[in-house]
């Protein structure tokens, strides 16, 4: 077996301008274990997933201050889901990475 390496990066705004920027009419929603995660394709071809509680607004709204981006929409919303169960673990990967 051949070891690679994905990146996976998380992205976390300072100001509502500082949002990802994306292929416009890009998005689709994405099932991993029974929820729904928004998706959209990045304009350098990566994909990016974001969470809210409720309806997902834009990638691009101002009240969207989290992504994550990575190389396929499904490995984007299913890293999201995995981060989305525990929180904390968010919390750990951002500090380590500031």
């Amino acid at each position: 077996m051949t070891e690679r390496t994905v990146q996976i990066e998380i992205l976390v705004a300072d100001s509502p301008d500082d949002a990802p920027a994306v292929e416009s009419n890009s998005r689709v929603d994405v099932a991993v274990n029974g929820q729904m995660f928004p998706t959209a394709k990045l304009l350098d071809g990566r994909y990016v997933a974001w969470w809210f509680e409720t309806a997902a607004p834009a990638p691009d709204d101002s009240i969207t201050t989290e992504w994550v981006a990575a190389p396929t929409r499904y490995l984007a919303a299913a890293t999201l889901s995995e981060l989305w169960e525990d929180p904390a673990a968010f919390d750990t990967l951002v500090d380590v990475n500031c």
